[in-house]
């Protein structure tokens, strides 16, 4: 008969352990998700903000935002992986940019090839920022940063 004190783990003490590894899993992997794709429409973001700086330069300087021909602002968003394509709406003191998120593999499933929207109104000599999903096939408000989460405007 053996008498020692018992070494090691019972297979009921190893089996809580996994089961308390996959609770935590469970919990941990979603919220990682969402916050891989915060994280992607944050920089796509911080990409626009040349182009915010040249739309204010315009503005500052003639009185306008400009029109839709010259925009001449598609290597101020080619270097980033996020962002597909960006669309320009100008109207008279106005200007939406229309963000189109990439639908490669590399972006997050749950925000690949949504659409968010930023909006630049001059009012008396200042521009003010708004940004937001936009109307058709929007980002969900929950991926958008904090700032991030207006209404569209009518036009």
């Amino acid at each position: 008969m053996w008498k020692g004190t018992q070494r090691g783990f019972t297979l009921i003490e190893l089996m809580i352990v996994v089961a308390i590894i996959g609770v935590l899993a469970s919990i941990a992997i979603p919220q990682y998700q969402n916050y891989t794709a915060r994280a992607q429409v944050s920089e796509a973001l911080n990409v626009l903000s040349g182009v915010k700086s040249e739309l204010a330069e315009r503005y500052a300087f003639s009185g306008n935002f400009g029109t839709g021909q010259d925009t001449g602002m598609e290597e101020l968003v080619s270097q980033t992986r996020y962002i597909q394509d960006v669309d320009y709406f100008y109207r008279e003191d106005k200007v939406a940019i229309g963000i189109r998120m990439s639908t490669d593999g590399h972006v997050s499933k749950d925000i690949r090839g949504r659409r968010l929207r930023i909006e630049l109104v001059a009012d008396e000599g200042s521009i003010k920022w708004s940004c937001m999903s936009a109307k058709q096939n929007g980002i969900d408000e929950k991926y958008l940063p904090g700032s991030c989460r207006g209404t569209p405007s009518s036009f």
